[in-house]
């Protein structure tokens, strides 16, 4: 009978089972007794693997375990907030409060190649900032501890310079971060990650190492300010963006817009506006230098010295004789080919933006947007600017207005911020989904002061207040929207696992494994709210965090319905069904029908007859 019936997967995936799967399918000549013949795969590979000996690379203290902490799947799950939620049943968007290494693990069931892009602004390892301090050994218990949800002094640490390894410290927590990170990308997804002078040299090896250094798109130098420090030799004014795709043949970057003072239109071509542009590249030697005649004043023209032209003869006289080459306005200059400004934007061109942002805000414009928001200043340090986070997002997304937007380091949540303001301008309907750890605040801060205990909680806030502030400002602006600008948000909180029996694993000592089996009379927590127990089944069968969940009474009994029926699920340990009920709920023929083992209460008969019910139904049965 097991063969018929599907169980519902303790914790999300075993990235580091899959490859090896994958690899065994591949080339299953270097699989030996269960494991892996490097030695086998590497000449099978030959000239394309690597030698031993020395290689290039960065090497660091704890390297080898973090890129293990991406690959160890975990147990936890996310908790429905729907209290700190808006719009709870109409929105898309998600905000989470968790550490965002746990909460990464999670999402990459169903959202694994979902996010067309990812902004995130991580702590700059300034000595100041650091709070991750992960225990992989039991990263659950160590974040509820960390965050004072259970027994511990529930402390968060800096990571300064005098800890002994100050770097190392740091690059062991954005590495697997960034790893399942870029699990989640789309294939013409970009990442986009702000970072200071502190780490960037580091930071660009780590990144070039995760997604491969043929995908560095570039970076962005943004003026974080226009005040001078004198407390060292050079003012550090600017912040780094540095830019990455999932895979670069596919990703398409939109620039900023065209500037039509650009174009014009002196000999009145019929088609309109053009600006000339070079046709010389640095391409010297075979059949590209050549001269070019004027046809008026039959003068030649070779390309400068030490380059040639872009293109052959033969396109050079065509281009001509359309009328598509410019020898400057009184037709005796150089020649240069004419761009015509309605060619470009039938094609959905843009202007390729520039490297340095200097007209994108500075700190002092987010921490002014926060004092608006709040009507208290200093709730937030150094937030991003939205207008920074717009121009981004206008590069990333703006080819795909219903884009799914991942922000894993929330901060006081300036991007979810921004997709909202960037929504209502172009009428996109852009997705976010916020992380961030429940930090304390500071206990002499104003956050604190003004009843904020966690930056989480400023998150939660500073988006509900955005959102409240765009619908009132932007009325008029979205009056001709075809569908109503999502401003809710459903809010989650990362938790352990609702079901007792997954609580084990290779880690947990004796003393703790045997209050486990006293424990396991039932499989869930009694506390867990049934909301709460099909969040985690859901989550660990790959449904969206925004999935459309009813009540249904099914035969006197209380049955989740989702994504319209798709799924039914009977989530209660404490009633016994009927086979009469259980017929009922089969015969509304869901795709997959999910219900808890012990709702069986040891009665392997309904059990076999639940099996043959769904089988007669074609419906798939899956137990937890």
């Amino acid at each position: 009978m097991s063969d018929l019936i599907s169980e519902v997967p303790a914790s999300s995936p075993d990235f580091q089972s899959e490859a090896a799967q994958k690899l065994a399918s591949l080339f299953p000549e270097v699989i030996a007794d269960g494991k892996i013949d490097v030695a086998a795969l590497q000449t099978l590979l030959g000239a394309d693997a690597a030698g031993g000996g020395e290689r290039f690379g960065l090497f660091w203290p704890g390297k080898t375990q973090a890129i293990r902490a991406a690959q160890t799947p975990t147990t936890a799950t996310l908790t429905p907030d729907r209290e700190n939620s808006v719009h709870w049943d109409t929105t898309q968007n998600v905000v989470i409060e968790g550490d965002n290494l746990e909460v990464l693990k999670i999402l990459q069931k169903h959202y694994y190649g979902q996010i067309k892009m990812i902004y995130i602004d991580p702590p700059y390892n300034t000595g100041k900032d650091f709070v991750y301090e992960d225990d992989y050994s039991d990263p659950i218990g160590a974040y509820l501890e960390m965050t004072g949800q259970c027994d511990g002094d529930g402390k968060l640490t800096t990571n300064t310079e005098s800890a002994g390894r100050f770097h190392s410290n740091w690059l062991n927590m954005m590495y697997p971060r960034l790893k399942l990170a870029r699990n989640l990308l789309r294939e013409d997804g970009v990442l986009f990650v702000s970072i200071g002078e502190h780490e960037v040299s580091r930071f660009r090896l780590i990144l070039d190492e995760i997604f491969g250094e043929h995908n560095y798109v570039g970076d962005f130098i943004w003026r974080a300010r226009t005040s001078i420090s004198d407390d060292q030799e050079i003012s550090h004014n600017h912040n780094y963006t540095l830019v990455y795709s999932r895979r670069r043949s596919a990703l398409t970057f939109i620039g900023d817009p065209l500037d039509r003072n650009d174009y014009k239109n002196t000999d009145d071509d019929p088609r309109g506006p053009w600006k000339p542009v070079p046709l010389d590249a640095n391409k010297p030697g075979g059949n590209t230098y050549y001269p070019v005649r004027n046809p008026i004043t039959a003068e030649d023209f070779y390309p400068p010295e030490g380059r040639s032209w872009a293109i052959n003869p033969d396109v050079m006289d065509a281009l001509i004789a359309d009328n598509r080459i410019a020898f400057g306005r009184s037709g005796t200059s150089a020649p240069k080919k004419k761009l015509f400004l309605a060619e470009r934007i039938s094609k959905g061109d843009s202007k390729t933006p520039s490297s340095l942002l200097l007209d994108s805000g500075t700190t002092r414009d987010g921490s002014n947007e926060i004092t608006a928001l709040f009507k208290k200043k200093k709730i937030f340090s150094y937030p991003k600017p939205t207008s920074l986070i717009k121009t981004l997002l206008r590069y990333g997304s703006a080819t795909i207005t219903d884009a799914l937007v991942l922000d894993f380091f929330a901060g006081s949540g300036t991007t979810a911020h921004a997709v909202m303001a960037l929504n209502a301008e172009d009428g996109g309907n852009r997705r976010c989904i916020s992380v961030q750890l429940p930090e304390p605040t500071d206990e002499k801060s104003e956050a604190r002061k003004a009843g904020y205990e966690t930056i989480s909680e400023i998150t939660r806030e500073r988006i509900r207040r955005a959102g409240s502030k765009i619908l009132a400002e932007e009325a008029s602006m979205l009056d001709g929207r075809a569908e109503t600008l999502d401003v809710g948000f459903r809010a989650y909180k990362l938790v352990d696992t609702n079901f007792t029996k997954w609580h084990a694993d290779a880690s947990v000592d004796a003393d703790r494994l045997s209050d486990l089996f006293t424990q396991m009379g039932e499989s869930t927590d009694d506390a867990a709210r049934p909301e709460a127990l099909l969040t985690e089944v859901l989550l660990k069968l790959g449904f969206s965090l925004t999935e459309q969940v009813e009540n249904m009474d099914v035969a006197d009994l209380q049955v989740f319905s989702v994504a319209n029926g798709l799924m039914l699920a009977y989530l209660n340990e404490h009633v016994k069904p009927s086979l009469e009920q259980l017929r009922t709920i089969v015969a509304l023929e869901p795709e997959r029908f999910v219900i808890l083992e012990d709702a069986f209460q040891g009665d392997d008969e309904l059990k076999t007859n639940l099996v043959q019910e769904c089988r007669i139904h074609g419906v798939d049965l899956w137990t937890v």
